[in-house]
């Protein structure tokens, strides 16, 4: 298995799954070309993309679905709320045989042997979700846009091989930045998205429990520099006398491009 994030962070996201010879892509939040030529540039051809998983209906997230689903048809996992709010964001109908209704907690098969559970994810948009793939004894979860991490991602996380875990903003560039204060509470709140202390203490625990292998990913742009994420993590795991490449390894996902793949 490996992850290859295409790119991710709060101006879009996709991220890249292979499971063997399954390739699963989850998210499409830059438009079909950016995508199609991210896919490329890992050697994967996107008419090879055999599902594609949405965590949730905001921009950063579906803005390339509507396109991409129509010229490359695959089948197409989300919740039903995330259904409803992505739906008016397509311009074009499009064959919705395929579209798969998900159930948080639920495993379902998105190809033989590759397994695929989504949790649901304190979030600002209804039917949020992250996922946990496993394919023949290995596993990898990812996990962004958390107002915080709940128990019921640490149970489904727990023992993974790999995560993309969010790190999305430095607490003191946000208080501090030019943001509206009530940007400030939505983006700090549980409805909202982890800082880079939260990243932290909850990749002490997965390594507690068996990762060593984490991706921070969806890094603000205006309230955090991927120097400042990996820093604080680091930083909190030496405490408890953890450290890089003896302990664990932790790369940033790129924000416009792919980035190194993670395999397992």
């Amino acid at each position: 298995m490996e992850i290859i994030p295409l790119f991710s962070g709060s101006s879009g996201n996709a991220t890249l799954v292979r499971a063997g010879g399954t390739n699963i892509l989850i998210d499409a939040g830059r438009n079909c070309k950016w995508i199609v030529n991210s896919l490329l540039e890992v050697g994967t051809d996107p008419s090879d993309i055999d599902a594609v998983l949405i965590t949730h209906s905001h921009v950063d997230h579906v803005s390339g679905l509507d396109v991409f689903i129509r010229k490359y048809p695959t089948t197409l996992y989300a919740t039903e709320q995330t259904f409803r709010g992505m739906r008016y964001r397509f311009t074009k109908p499009h064959e919705s045989t395929p579209d798969i209704v998900i159930v948080p907690g639920k495993e379902f098969e998105v190809a033989p042997g590759v397994k695929v559970t989504s949790v649901s994810t304190p979030h600002d948009a209804a039917g949020s979700c992250c996922y946990r793939i496993n394919f023949e004894g290995r596993s990898c979860m990812i996990a962004t846009d958390l107002g915080y991490m709940t128990e019921d991602i640490e149970h489904f996380a727990t023992g993974v091989d790999a995560m993309l875990i969010e790190s999305n903003y430095d607490r003191r560039m946000l208080v501090y930045g030019d943001y509206p204060e009530d940007l400030k509470v939505r983006i700090a709140g549980d409805g909202g998205h982890l800082s880079n202390d939260d990243c932290a203490r909850a990749v002490k625990f997965f390594i507690d429990n068996g990762t060593r292998r984490f991706i921070l990913g969806h890094l603000s742009e205006n309230n955090n520099t991927p120097d400042r994420a990996h820093k604080t993590v680091c930083d909190y795991l030496a405490g408890f006398d953890l450290f890089p490449g003896n302990d664990y390894e932790l790369s940033i996902a790129d924000r416009y491009s792919p980035s190194k793949s993670v395999e397992f």
